[in-house]
Formats: structure tokens, C-alpha cells, sequence
């Protein structure tokens, strides 16, 4: 990612190694991930029959009370669902285990999705170096952008657009990142000991981090007060959970942490807070002040620093600046004066959107998203639908003297077929929406890490969509059966039968 620094690889922490992950989870995890939706399926089996029985009544009370020929047809399929118990279970964890495999496959694309699509009422752009990765740039360019931004780009819109609302960019519209990796044992570095953290300005927290706009009151509430805490305290840090856990500490403690990618610099931090939940996980926030005060310092310490020279990152300390803008006019406006090399002369950057940013650096993995939707996903669906077929087929083949009275009847071959059909859809219905809601009650919030992305969400829409494909799963695989008991001879079922 740009402007990560290269220790966080080495480093065996930062986001590179969590970028595998994406792999992990979506191909090498799968097995592990089709086990535990198993288990969660055999577990609500009861619930599931239990539907069905109740169902059952309503349907049977509904056909006396009104003896109308569709309900009678709807209390046979449940009685069948119900005949072949163990045939139906199976039905119904093939469809189970499908729909809850995809929702989580889709939650991850979905969000993915949802953070490459540019945004006209929240349009960002980001400023990094035009041809070192990762990015780094003088603390100078920040301040010059910022001038920019607020004065240079408004009279440039002015002029285009005379008689027009003026154009505001605000100080609270640009922020930077820097990015610092310290750990709490210089000599044995680890996983386990090491922190990540973004050097920011605390007050613009809440109005430019991505993902926040979600909090409930009393996390914003919480999140709020402890960016008033750091910018009264520069050495104060808020920090994720996970990390908190990881290197078993609470908050109110204070923590001694060595530079790793800032060699030579050590900051004494106090942690007075946690990140919400799902939120930028595994990172902590610090004050930016403090990280370049204590690169100013550096040439005066002469303990780390016995030459007195410049820390080496003075000049490479900002990763990432951010910017949100009134609409995309702006942006080619402001694009136009950061490709001037005579405003930045030092090193060369680039602007673009944040959609397009992320978007460029998904680049690499877009051969894993094509399989995953293109192969993965059909396969899974076209396996699921084999697996219906062969129990309908099966059950079908079992309960043709039973279709073959219903014949004798009066049943018509269209009602035979509606049965098989209505026997899978109902199974469908219920697996798909058992197990969709299951993902977005229960596992709505599976917390891994990829990129910035601190927990990944199953959209309530997912329900819908999941119940959806649940029924179209079990109509696909139910067609060649029902169309087979449509066309069972009675004369030749009784002809055996005798």
C-alpha cells in the first residue's frame, strides 16, 4: 500500500502480511469456513423442523377451515419435507451451507466495492509520491497543500464561475497520515510486541477517517473525547482492542515504544483510549505533533544521535495527505497545481481519487476477485444445485406409487410437478433465509484485517438476496424432477406394484 513503510514486512506486522489474508480466508480458508457453516447448520436442524411442523399446523388448520385446493397442496409438501426426514436435511444444509458461504464472500466484495466507488456528496482525493513506494514526502508539502487548498483553488473556481456560491475548503477538509511502526522490546523484535500507529491531528478524527460515520452515540462519544484527551496531550494514544489484547495492557497504562521504520527515536505514550469495535483494527492513533517534535529533537540527542544530524525520515515523514472536495471540478482544479513542480520541487507527487487510490492498489489481487466471482461462486452454485437435483431425483424415484395415487385422485401432472417444485422452494426459502440472517445477526461483524478494512460487514440487503438464492437453488436443481413426476405412468407404477 502506498506509503506504508517497507519495516512493516520486514517487521513481520503491517498490513503486506495481512494482505495474504485476503487469500487465506476466500481460498486456502474455505474448507475450514464450508466445515464451521456445517456445524452451524446441523446445529439449527432443530430449528429448522421445528418451522416445519409448526407449518404444517397452520397449513392444516387453514385446509379444513377453508378446504381450498392450494393449501391442501402446500400441507402436502410439508408433510413430505417431513416424510423423509433425513433426505430433507440434507437438502437443506447443501442449500444452508451455499448461501452462507456466499454471503460472507460477499460481504468482502461488497465493502471492497463500496470503497472503489467514488462518492460526489463525500469526494476525496489523496496526495502521495508520484514514483516511490512507499510513499514520502517533506512535512513542507503539507503545509503548502493546505495554503493551496484553502486559498489558491477557491479563486481559481471563482474566476471559472463567476456569480456562483463560492468554493470552501476548509482546515478540517485536509489531514495527513504518517505512518510509525515502534516496538516495546528493541532487542527482540516481534509481532507480539510491536505497535503500529497513524501520526495524525486528533481533531480531524471523526470528520475525516473513513468508516466512522457509523458509531453509535456512545462510541463517538468515547472516540470524541479521547482525540480532545490528545490534543491536549501529545504523548496520549488511543488504541484498537485487538492490539490492546495482543500485548496485554489496559488502558491508562503508559508504554515505552523504539522506533522501528524512526530508528533512534523512542516516544513515552499513555493509552487513554480504544478504537470502537471492528474499526481500524490492530492500529493505534497518536498526535502527529509529537512525531515531529521528536524529529526536530533528534539532531540534540546525542546519546542516539552523537554526530547531531538530521534523523534520516525528517524529510520522508508524510505518507499520505487526504483532502475532501466540494465536487470533481475542484479535484482537476487542485490536480492541475500539484503537478507544478514549481510549487513542489523536492520530489514529485500525484493526486488522485481515494476511490482510485484503493482501487490501484487492489490492482494486483483483481485476478483473485475475477475467480472468485466468476469461477468460484458459479462453481459452488452449480455443485449446490447438482446436490439438490440428486436428493429430489432420489426422492422422486422413492415416492412414485404415492404420485401415481394421487393421480388416481385427481391430481393433474401440473400438480404433481407444483408439489416437487413447491417442496424444494419451500427448503430453499427456509435454508436461505435461515442462514443469511445467521450471517448478518451472528457473523455480521467477522473481524480480519485487509488494508485499512478493520471488519468486514454482511449488508442487511444480504438477507434478501441470500433467501433469493437459496430459492433459485433448490427451483434449478428440482426442474428435472418435478418434470419426471409430472410424466410417472400410473398404469405402469401399479403394473410393478403388482
Amino acid at each position: 500500500m502506498f506509503g506504508l513503510p517497507p519495516e512493516l514486512s520486514s517487521a513481520g506486522f503491517g498490513f503486506d502480511t495481512s494482505m495474504f489474508m485476503l487469500t487465506g480466508y476466500l481460498f486456502a480458508g474455505l474448507v475450514g469456513i464450508i466445515v464451521g457453516a456445517i456445524a452451524l447448520g446441523l446445529l439449527t436442524l432443530p430449528a429448522f423442523f421445528v418451522i416445519l411442523w409448526g407449518a404444517d399446523r397452520v397449513a392444516g388448520l387453514l385446509a379444513s377451515a377453508t378446504g381450498w385446493f392450494p393449501i391442501k397442496l402446500v400441507l402436502i409438501m410439508f408433510r413430505g419435507l417431513r416424510r423423509n426426514m433425513l433426505r430433507t436435511s440434507l437438502t437443506y444444509l447443501a442449500i444452508f451451507v451455499l448461501t452462507l458461504v456466499l454471503c460472507l464472500i460477499y460481504a468482502v466484495l461488497w465493502m471492497i466495492g463500496k470503497a472503489t466507488t467514488e462518492k460526489e456528496a463525500n469526494f476525496k482525493a489523496i496526495v502521495t509520491h508520484k514514483t516511490t513506494i512507499p510513499s514520502q514526502m517533506p512535512p513542507g508539502y503539507y503545509e503548502e497543500f493546505k495554503r493551496i487548498c484553502i486559498e489558491e483553488v477557491p479563486k481559481v473556481y471563482a474566476q471559472n464561475h463567476p456569480g456562483e456560491p463560492p468554493l470552501v475548503i476548509r482546515e478540517s477538509d485536509i489531514m495527513s497520515w504518517s505512518f510509525v511502526l515502534g516496538t516495546t522490546d528493541k532487542v527482540n523484535q516481534r509481532k507480539e510486541n510491536m505497535v503500529f500507529l497513524f501520526a495524525l491531528e486528533p481533531d480531524k478524527v471523526l470528520t475525516m477517517m473513513d468508516g466512522l460515520d457509523d458509531l453509535t452515540g456512545e462510541e463517538h462519544e468515547m472516540l470524541n473525547k479521547a482525540c480532545d484527551i490528545m490534543k491536549q496531550n501529545e504523548r496520549a494514544i488511543v488504541m484498537s482492542k485487538s492490539r490492546l489484547k495482543s500485548l496485554n495492557m489496559e488502558v491508562g497504562q503508559k508504554i515505552k515504544l523504539h522506533g522501528v521504520n524512526y530508528p533512534g527515536l523512542t516516544w513515552e505514550l499513555e493509552i487513554i483510549g480504544t478504537l470502537p469495535e471492528g474499526k481500524y483494527e490492530g492500529v493505534s492513533f497518536m498526535n502527529k505533533s509529537y512525531l515531529l517534535r521528536s524529529l526536530e529533537a533528534y539532531p540534540r540527542d546525542r546519546e542516539a544521535n552523537p554526530q547531531g544530524l538530521t534523523h534520516p525520515m525528517m524529510e520522508k515523514c508524510i505518507n499520505l495527505i487526504w483532502v475532501r472536495l466540494p465536487n470533481k471540478e475542484a479535484f482537476e482544479i487542485l490536480s492541475g497545481m500539484v503537478n507544478d513542480r514549481a510549487r513542489f520541487n523536492k520530489v514529485p507527487i500525484k493526486l488522485e481519487t481515494a476511490s482510485s487510490g484503493i482501487g490501484t492498489w487492489l490492482g494486483g489481487f483483481k485476478d483473485i476477485f475475477w475467480g472468485i466471482k466468476y469461477i468460484l461462486v458459479p462453481a459452488m452454485i452449480g455443485i449446490m444445485s447438482l446436490v439438490v437435483a440428486n436428493a429430489l431425483s432420489i426422492s422422486v424415484r422413492e415416492r412414485r406409487t404415492e404420485m401415481a395415487v394421487l393421480k388416481v385422485l385427481g391430481f393433474q401432472p401440473r400438480h404433481v410437478m407444483f408439489l416437487v417444485l413447491g417442496e424444494a422452494l419451500l427448503v430453499g426459502l427456509m435454508g436461505g433465509a435461515m442462514s443469511t440472517f445467521l450471517a448478518w445477526r451472528l457473523l455480521g461483524h467477522f473481524k480480519f484485517q485487509i488494508m485499512f478494512f478493520g471488519a468486514f460487514f454482511v449488508p442487511a440487503i444480504a438477507m434478501l438476496y441470500g433467501t433469493l438464492l437459496g430459492m433459485a437453488v433448490a427451483l434449478a436443481g428440482s426442474i428435472v424432477p418435478a418434470w419426471t413426476a409430472k410424466d410417472v405412468k400410473v398404469a405402469e407404477v401399479f403394473a410393478r406394484v403388482a
